[in-house]
């Protein structure tokens, strides 16, 4: 190879610089127009049958919240809406590619993707009976038509792995497009359908977590929950992805409170074993060595302090005190009793002669203006004396 000769690929390569990018509604990386720390203005947009919302470039146009639009998404060009409200970051390379969208959905485009639901109800019902007909171990969840009704994507869930070949050659002789089997989990397909959780509120999947799943059951006992299936999981049959993004509260919690079972010695001198832990409060019971069940704050607690070399646990106690009403705070070493009310005596006033003159001739006044017990009874024309009392008729 001479020197003016260039390698086949340096020439491709040159080709596609010159050539413009197709109009994909995409910035490509090398093309930026946007520097470092520049403000830009975003909205994000959620697409049919995808748990994830997608930021995409505003610019100077104006969306209204739950409007729908014409953008690229990840499975092609399709109808969205906007799920957000308009919000400004700074720009960073870790952004591209940067996406616009394309244009306001006109009432052309959504009759279309009407058209693609009903064609993709049946594409579901002739999946189901060659499901049937070839006795798959699979479940069919839902079905999608991309890229403008030329290809199909058929999601399914399945306990392991399924053959289906002549699933494929069948669909595609039927419907005569391209067509894609893609096995997805349970979560997935909750994300992707939407449910209401057992809070009443929609799935946090099919809302707004952009990552779900990989929840075990040691997140459900670190927060002290009933292991119960009904009340661990969710409605995809699988624990709560609540569950995960609440952890690192309890754990943070817990690492300030003892273990559960384990014997230790307080601030305030108390020692005993630890049999239950109130996590969000930090409060924590202890069966003391006296025999008394108590409860405490989270900061009497004190890793550092040891027990006694000759201390030891009773193994039993005659009577048992449950004292877990009253909480033994950090200030206080035993709770105080309730105290009773002081009584007090008032000291006397002192006073003038003079003001002591005009009180008596006040009481004195006031004394006049009673009314006489013996001339309660009077009336108007009458003595002064009682009524006369009438006389008892005899047997």
């Amino acid at each position: 190879m001479t020197s003016k000769e260039a390698p086949k690929e340096t020439l491709d390569a040159e080709q596609e610089s010159n050539n413009p990018a197709p109009a994909t509604g995409q910035e490509q990386p090398s093309q930026s127009k946007y520097q470092s720390g520049e403000v830009l203005k975003f909205v994000r947009v959620r697409f049919p049958g995808n748990a994830k919302s997608f930021p995409f470039l505003v610019e100077k146009r104006r969306f209204s919240y739950g409007q729908k639009v014409m953008a690229m998404s990840d499975r092609g060009m399709t109808v969205g809406y906007i799920n957000s409200f308009p919000y400004e970051t700074t720009f960073n390379k870790s952004m591209l590619p940067i996406k616009s969208i394309s244009k306001e959905a006109s009432q052309e485009d959504i009759n279309q993707q009407k058209d693609y639901a009903f064609k993709e109800k049946e594409a579901e019902i002739l999946c189901l009976n060659l499901i049937e007909k070839y006795k798959l171990d699979m479940v069919l969840t839902h079905v999608e038509f991309l890229q403008f009704g030329k290809k199909a994507v058929f999601y399914f869930n399945a306990p392991t792995r399924v053959d289906f070949r002549n699933l494929v050659k069948d669909l595609v002789k039927d419907l005569k497009m391209r067509i894609e089997l893609r096995q997805i989990s349970v979560r997935d397909r909750t994300a992707a359908l939407g449910a209401i959780g057992p809070c009443g509120l929609q799935t946090c999947c099919s809302s707004f977590l952009k990552s779900y799943g990989n929840v075990s059951i040691k997140l459900a006992k670190n927060q002290n929950l009933a292991l119960i299936a009904n009340k661990i999981n969710g409605v995809c049959g699988q624990i709560k992805c609540c569950v995960k993004y609440e952890d690192e509260v309890y754990s943070e919690k817990r690492s300030r409170l003892p273990r559960e079972g384990s014997f230790v010695f307080l601030k305030n001198g108390d020692k005993g074993k630890v049999t239950k832990l109130q996590i969000l409060t930090e409060k924590f019971d202890i069966m003391t060595d006296e025999g008394k069940l108590r409860r405490y704050e989270g900061p009497l607690f004190d890793p550092k302090r040891t027990l006694p070399e000759n201390w030891s646990f009773p193994s039993s106690f005659e009577h048992i005190v449950n004292e877990t009403s009253t909480l033994i705070k950090a200030d206080n070493k035993d709770p105080e009793p309730a105290k009773e009310p002081k009584v007090t005596i008032d000291e006397p006033v002192k006073m003038t002669p003079t003001e002591k003159k005009e009180i008596e001739a006040k009481g004195s006044e006031m004394k006049s203006r009673r009314p006489d017990k013996k001339n309660r009874y009077r009336r108007k024309g009458q003595p002064n004396s009682r009524p006369p009392q009438k006389k008892k008729k005899g047997p």
